[in-house]
C-alpha cells in the first residue's frame, strides 16, 4: 500500500528565474523591423504627397491675397497651368473656363456671371468655391479634366 506523506513533509514549489529582459526574442526583432519600415514608408509618403500638392498650398497662398474677381481668375489659373498641360489650360476662358473648373470638381459650381466682372470685389462665395476647387480638383491621369 501507498505511504500517505503528511503536510510537514511536503516541500515548497521551486519557481524557475524570471526570463531576462534582454536579449528580447526573434518576434521583438520581426516587429521592430515591420513597424520600421511602415513608418519609413509612411513619411516618404506623406513627403512625397505634400511635394506634389505644393502647388494647391501656393494657390491658397494667393487666393488669400486676392483682391478682386480677376486676382481669384489668375489664382485659379495659375494652379489649373500647374496640374494641367498648358496647351489645354491657357487658351481657356469665360463659358469653357467656368466649364472646366466645374468638370474638374465636383463640389464646386461656378458661374459665368461670378467671374465677370475682375474689377468687382470678391464674394464670399466666389472665395470660398475658389478654395474648394484648389483644394478639391482632380487632375485624371489621361490629362483630362472631364468627370
Amino acid at each position: 500500500m501507498a505511504e500517505v506523506l503528511g503536510l510537514d513533509q511536503l516541500h515548497d514549489i521551486v519557481l524557475p528565474p524570471a526570463p531576462p529582459l534582454w536579449p528580447p526574442g526573434e518576434g521583438f526583432w520581426i516587429a521592430l523591423v515591420t513597424l520600421t519600415v511602415v513608418v519609413v514608408a509612411g513619411l516618404r509618403w506623406r513627403r512625397e504627397r505634400r511635394r506634389r500638392n505644393a502647388y494647391r498650398q501656393a494657390g491658397l497662398d494667393l487666393l488669400a491675397q486676392a483682391q478682386n474677381v480677376y486676382h481669384v481668375s489668375v489664382a485659379l489659373k495659375r494652379v489649373a497651368l500647374a496640374a494641367w498641360p498648358r496647351e489645354q489650360v491657357a487658351p481657356l476662358h469665360g463659358a469653357d473656363w467656368v466649364r472646366f473648373l466645374n468638370a474638374t470638381c465636383r463640389r464646386c459650381r461656378f458661374t459665368e456671371d461670378s467671374l465677370a466682372q475682375p474689377e468687382a470685389a470678391v464674394a464670399k462665395a466666389l472665395r470660398k468655391s475658389a478654395a474648394r476647387w484648389i483644394r478639391s480638383h482632380v487632375v485624371h491621369t489621361d490629362g483630362t479634366g472631364g468627370q
